[in-house]
């Protein structure tokens, strides 16, 4: 049984705030597999690409796991929603990978 997109929106941000990076790696790359599952996929697309949510997100990243904000950020280009969220997802991934060598 899969997790919903707020479960698993939720447990993203818990593991932001958790200051453990692999844990966060771990997390994007679980709802990175989330947003992939047709039934359930845009859900996913919807919860990241909602502003308060990926605010929250962003703000975790930057305060508990000191990722730089300019790391988080994507051009604003014309796009999809859900390139969008691939790009912010991959974006956050990336970033923290970088910041602490996973």
């Amino acid at each position: 049984m899969s997790i919903s997109a707020t479960e698993s929106g939720e447990l993203l941000l818990e593991a932001a705030l958790s200051k453990d990076a692999q844990k966060f790696v771990t997390q994007v790359q679980q709802f990175k597999q989330g947003m992939r599952d047709v039934a359930v996929g845009a859900d996913y697309v919807v919860w990241i690409t909602e502003p308060a949510n990926l605010t929250r997100i962003h703000k975790a990243l930057a305060e508990d796991l000191n990722v730089p904000r300019r790391a988080l950020a994507i051009k604003r280009v014309q796009m999809s929603r859900t390139q969008k969220a691939v790009l912010l997802t991959q974006a956050m991934e990336i970033a923290v990978k970088r910041l602490y060598k996973l």
